[in-house]
């Protein structure tokens, strides 16, 4: 914490239009650097500096500069909305606004914004000079409200204007949590200690256990801001994830997830792979976490992605890394240089990498709808196909999938029908008889033993009268 100190003076300075002007003269080193911050988030101003005036009793006076951050070239685009999300990302409060969903949902529609600045969803949400940043680039923030909230109520069948107003509520209350954490003169650092000590600091200086995970994740936002690439933000996050507590586990996974959802953090820890089929094998075992700890070309920690993938859940990061394969399947790349039925091998074999023992597939039917796509293209007679809801209750899909399966008797088929009713069954809710009905019929269906019996277990079970 900084305090005042008599002979001491701090001023902050901007640079517009390639002059140096004096902003300000305050008192402690954390309103100078505060009111950099602020500074900076206007693109107008090319650089900011911080100067520490020291002043002796006999009239003596020496400067030290202690911030400067200046901006790349200019002239750069402008920023505009990426992909919709494939999810509603439903928030109802402002701890679902920084949750998962709604982090996907950001990494999705804001990924120029997130790989411009070379930051992740969670430093987004914790860190306000990104706040300001995002909020100076016309309307792209308006913009990214507007389109989910067109998502959620065309997914929901509610007011757009209603949702528009809450998630626009969302963002204001979390952007304002992050401006008066910057100007807090308490607030918990990381410095070079580990993650686990951080946990503990906050611990004894928050009371609100429910606060905890927003200073923990303001710290961490804070101490990667300097580090302004996407790759020495992973080695830096790999080496927290070493020997870190399990309660802080979700954390590592979280801020993994955000790096992986830049494409090019994605090809450079795959390393050096000989074409795209190859790439997409590697990316299948990383995310299932069969991948062996050495990679030719890959980054220098990725032994620790490697075995996080293969020991620990992960759940955030396999969920991107399917994402990005299930993305990239569904275009017209070529898997290889190599002729259509050696591509066509290839394929096959990256779509067993992807079923488990039961035959059901990760990435569930956005990743059926991708090979069934890739499947056309090759032609493949009996191969995976998607399928065409004519109704959005889970149990009713169930039912039509039931029907569908007596017809599809390729393996590939009712590998994509196992996987959309994977999907479906997590959905479902109702009553305990209709439940059990519904369980009796899939075991009764022609589907492979294995893969009906991992579906039925997934039914839900009667709840007690």
């Amino acid at each position: 914490m900084s305090t005042a100190r008599p002979g001491r003076r701090y001023e902050v300075m901007a640079q517009r239009d390639g002059r140096w002007v004096l902003d300000c003269h305050v008192v402690t080193e954390v309103d100078a650097l505060a009111r950099a911050e602020e500074l900076y988030a206007d693109e107008s101003i090319a650089a900011v500096r911080v100067v520490r005036g020291h002043f002796s009793r006999d009239g003596g006076s020496f400067e030290t500069q202690i911030l400067e951050r200046k901006r790349g070239p200019t002239g750069q685009a402008p920023l505009r909305l990426a992909a919709a999300p494939d999810e509603e990302a439903w928030c109802d409060t402002l701890v679902d606004f920084y949750g998962p969903a709604s982090r996907r949902a950001m990494g999705r529609l804001l990924r120029n914004f997130l790989d411009r600045y070379q930051i992740t969803p969670t430093e987004l949400l914790h860190n306000h000079r990104w706040y300001k940043q995002l909020d100076n680039q016309d309307s792209l923030l308006p913009g990214a409200i507007q389109r989910m909230a067109a998502i959620q109520s065309d997914m929901r069948k509610v007011d757009r204007r209603v949702r528009t107003d809450a998630i626009e509520k969302f963002a204001n209350e979390a952007s304002g949590k992050a401006r008066d954490a910057l100007a807090s003169r308490a607030t918990p650092k990381l410095g070079t200690g580990t993650l686990a000590a951080l946990a503990d600091s906050v611990g004894q200086s928050v009371k609100e256990p429910a606060e905890h995970p927003f200073w923990i994740r303001y710290a961490v936002a804070r101490a990667l801001e300097d580090t302004n690439a996407f790759a020495t933000k992973f080695e830096t996050v790999m080496a927290w994830a070493v020997d870190v507590p399990p309660a802080l586990m979700p954390l590592i996974d979280e801020l993994t997830a955000g790096l992986m959802g830049a494409v090019s953090m994605v090809k450079d820890t795959l390393g050096n792979q000989p074409h795209l089929g190859a790439a997409f094998v590697a990316l299948a075992d990383l995310a299932a976490g069969r991948h062996e700890p050495t990679l030719a070309g890959a980054p220098p920690s990725f032994p620790t992605l490697a075995k996080l993938m293969s020991q620990s859940a992960m759940p955030e990061t396999r969920s991107v890394l399917y994402e990005r394969l299930q993305r990239e399947l569904a275009t017209d790349k070529p898997l290889s240089r190599d002729d259509s039925m050696t591509q066509r091998r290839q394929f096959e074999s990256l779509i067993d990498k992807l079923t488990d023992d039961s035959g059901i597939l990760a990435g569930g039917p956005l990743m059926v709808a991708a090979i069934a796509k890739r499947s056309r293209r090759f032609d493949i007679v009996g191969g995976m196909e998607d399928v065409r809801f004519t109704a959005t209750d889970a149990k009713a899909q169930i039912e039509q999938l039931l029907t569908l399966e007596k017809t599809k008797l390729g393996t590939r088929q009712q590998q994509g029908i196992g996987t959309y009713m994977h999907d479906a069954i997590n959905r479902l809710d109702g009553e305990g008889a209709e439940l059990a009905a519904l369980r009796t019929k899939i075991l009764a269906s022609s589907l492979p033993d294995p893969m009906k019996k991992a579906l039925a277990q997934r039914v839900p079970a009667a709840t007690p009268g």
